[in-house]
């Protein structure tokens, strides 16, 4: 199921193919990253279990190398509601 996730970096984002983790379990993987100018965070998406893929489950990533906390988020952290969408 793919989703979006919220990752906790610090100098790099994530670019795609990064393992997600769920305790010592691999539940998935990263399928792109990038930092969010609007939100301000570092996002990805990411292809994992059915059973991860609920709002607000803590899982990990590795970017470059580094193991970082990752959360599920909401569907559009920015515009929710799809207010902002262009015509």
């Amino acid at each position: 199921m793919l989703f979006r996730s919220e990752v906790d970096a610090t100098d790099s984002d994530a670019s795609g193919y990064e393992p997600i983790w769920a305790g010592d379990q691999r539940v998935g993987y990263i399928t792109s990253g990038e930092y969010g100018h609007t939100v301000g965070k570092s996002l990805a998406m990411a292809l994992v279990d059915r059973d991860y893929a609920v709002d607000g489950t803590e899982l990990t990533t590795h970017v470059v190398g580094v193991e970082r906390p990752a959360r599920v988020i909401a569907p559009s952290p920015y515009d929710p509601t799809g207010k902002a969408m262009r015509a």
